[in-house]
């Protein structure tokens, strides 16, 4: 199922903001895409994850996570 770079960063907003946060959320993200693709994805983690840090939100490594 195709959804834009756009419908795909709202969606996460729109979740943190129904769930009052993302707290265990794990955001999996392939680097590879489609060269068809002309929105990628990935140019936008940087924001994103800027925006996330002011928030608090902590980033960790899965293998982390899995211990």
């Amino acid at each position: 199922r195709y959804l834009s770079s756009d419908d795909i960063e709202k969606g996460l907003w729109e979740k943190n903001k129904k769930l009052n946060g993302l707290n265990g959320f794990i955001i999996l993200i392939h680097m590879g895409t489609d060269s068809r693709r002309k929105d990628k994805f990935y140019h936008r983690l940087g924001k994103i994850i800027d925006k996330l840090k002011k928030e608090e939100y902590q980033f960790v490594d899965i293998r982390e996570l899995l211990q």
